[in-house]
């Protein structure tokens, strides 16, 4: 009897790798490639938003506990004497430097302009030590007084929490995505109390989409996100502020004025950070922090309302007991602070002082408002809630995440009617006259990254290679005894996938049927010796082979469209968390294969 030379060859069609582990997980995650488990990932995103509010929640407490040390109460910089407003910045600068300067240069991106990198350039895989770095450094950063809000750390905890979860439970990269954004909306939800704000915010500044299937588990992220803080914090507004409205058309020409003003200060933000978020690539931490915690210490000596998050202020502007002279002094100064800061890499958010910004700006206008028009007009702090509107609505690009933030942190309906207004007005002035885009996606691309993707690579993204792959494939080696080639036949696979080679290939089991049912050679003569039967070679047969490139189960069809024409492959072949920057093995953990048509086919669906 001979002795068999090489392993038989292994068909299957059906399930992914580690089916052995759990058919239900595996079928769970299938469903989920497809976008076909709508209740798994609102379970999902209900989870999500418990961790990311729980995040939060000790991102609060860090950030906010150790202030009672050095001030009277919460945000109170304003009382502390001058030279501790200056070197409270300045200290707390350079203990970030150091720590940033100790960090690999990959572990110190941190907040939102982070998020959208590792969402559209790295299929929302976020980095844990990042997230560290985050968590800890944001406060630092706020509890040293520096001119930031809380709002961009709680994204980027949000955002790292969902893609934990994810990693953790080995699911495809397309709900990777989805569940990243649950994350964000979660912890926008529970930094303001805002639950809407977050869903429509992780909607139209992070996925850049609108779907149903992401709505859903979005929304109960945030409710379970705002859930968890409100268990913590309480069930009260962000604000205290009593309601009004406008009480003549009249008042709109000044409101209008106010949305011009505030389109061009957003526009002046946005290309400060054009110029400033280069140097974060040129300069060392310690140089760039040392000079945004000097200048703000320097305007905080005169203007000590900058410091921190400023929310007090902020309530002040908004109950109009700030007069214009301060008003107009806190624009300028908040304005040149927050710009250094974020621009030079201090990790914190935008979102708080564009509110406090607008405000200001707002206030002022409706004091103007009622020295030229009388007592027959609208509160300033009115004027001041729609500009907070109008600010982020520029500075953002998000005109109705701004809209219905300032809805549920006032609970002040009458500000839809002016808001709605002033924010088409603002934002027409940023991306019409100084043609500036929201400022996440011109720090990515100062960055030299990409921060807007096609809508082609949206929908590309939005499926998993695992729902649309071929399953119906064999791995065999090169050469086969023509038994061997017979059973595997026998098994039906679409695709041949040869191993042992230098670049794995892979062949139409047509073509080899074709083969094997030719004439085979005379028999021998008789009284010869007989010869051992000749084996099979696959690559010398005629019929088209394809070279293959390895690509993980767990991608998308973006990232396999990616794939090809990274490595100029006919096809790929899907497995277990395969090294795309490695040729691969071809063995059992093989799943199935994507071919260009496969992606052609999804795409014109």
């Amino acid at each position: 009897m001979r002795r068999r030379q090489q392993s038989e060859p292994q068909a299957f069609s059906a399930p992914l790798p580690h089916s052995s582990r759990g058919g239900l997980l595996e079928r769970a995650r299938t469903q989920l490639s497809a976008q076909q488990a709508l209740s798994l990932l609102v379970l999902l995103a209900l989870i999500i938003g418990v961790c990311a509010g729980l995040v939060v929640i000790g991102f609060r407490q860090l950030s906010e506990g150790p202030a009672i040390l050095y001030l009277p109460q919460l945000e109170d910089f304003e009382s502390l004497p001058p030279t501790l407003r200056f070197a409270l910045p300045v200290g707390g600068a350079l203990l970030l430097g150091l720590i940033f300067q100790w960090v690999a240069p990959s572990g110190r991106p941190t907040g939102v302009v982070h998020v959208l990198d590792r969402l559209h350039n790295h299929q929302g895989k976020m980095p844990i030590r990042n997230a560290i770095l985050q968590f800890l450094g944001g406060a630092l950063a706020l509890l040293s007084g520096q001119s930031i809000g809380r709002e961009g750390p709680s994204v980027h905890l949000g955002a790292a929490s969902g893609s934990w979860v994810a990693y953790r439970l080995r699911l495809p990269n397309n709900t990777a995505r989805t569940l990243l954004a649950c994350g964000v909306a979660a912890a926008i939800a529970a930094s303001f109390n805002t639950p809407l704000a977050g869903v429509i915010f992780a909607m139209e500044v992070v996925m850049l989409e609108y779907t149903v299937a992401g709505f859903l588990p979005v929304m109960i992220a945030a409710v379970s996100g705002s859930a968890a803080t409100r268990l913590a914090f309480g069930h009260q507004a962000a604000f205290s502020v009593p309601a009004s409205q406008l009480e003549s058309l009249v008042e709109l020409p000044i409101l209008f004025v106010c949305a011009l003003v505030i389109g061009a200060l957003a526009s002046l933000f946005i290309v400060s950070q054009r110029r400033l978020v280069p140097m974060q690539q040129k300069y060392s931490p310690i140089l760039r922090f040392l000079l945004a915690g000097a200048a703000t210490g320097l305007l905080a000596l005169w203007v000590p309302e900058i410091l921190g998050t400023g929310y007090d202020t902020l309530e002040l502007a908004m109950l109009g007991q700030l007069g214009i002279a301060a008003l107009s002094a806190i624009v300028l100064a908040k304005l040149t602070a927050t710009a250094l800061a974020t621009g030079l890499g201090i990790p914190g958010g935008v979102i708080g002082p564009s509110l406090i910004l607008g405000a200001c700006i707002g206030g002022a206008g409706g004091h103007l408002a009622n020295l030229w028009l009388g007592a027959a007009t609208a509160s300033p702090g009115l004027y001041a809630m729609v500009g907070m509107a109008a600010m982020m609505a520029a500075l953002l690009n998000a005109p109705l995440a701004a809209l219905l933030a300032i809805l549920e942190l006032t609970y002040n309906p009458n500000v839809l009617f002016p808001g709605m207004m002033t924010i088409v007005v603002a934002c027409l002035v940023s991306r019409q006259l100084f043609s500036c885009e929201g400022i996440y996606q011109e720090s990515l691309r100062a960055l030299g990254k990409s921060g807007t993707p096609s809508w082609r690579a949206q929908l590309l993204s939005r499926v998993g290679v695992a729902s649309v792959m071929e399953r119906a494939v064999a791995v065999t080696p090169q050469r086969l005894e023509r038994a061997h080639a017979e059973r595997l036949i026998e098994q039906q696979p679409a695709w041949l996938l040869i191993g042992g080679v230098d670049t794995p290939q892979a062949l139409r089991t047509a073509d080899l049927a074709n083969f094997l049912q030719r004439p085979q050679k005379e028999p021998e003569a008789e009284g010869a010796a007989p010869r051992e039967e000749e084996k099979v070679d696959l690559l010398r047969l005629p019929g088209e082979r394809l070279q293959l490139a390895p690509l993980s189960w767990r991608a998308t069809l973006l990232e396999a469209q990616e794939q090809l024409e990274r490595h100029g492959a006919d096809a790929l072949y899907i497995g277990r968390d395969y090294d795309q920057g490695n040729p691969g093995v071809l063995n059992s953990d093989v799943a199935g294969i994507i071919l260009p048509q496969h992606i052609e086919h999804y795409y014109r669906q």
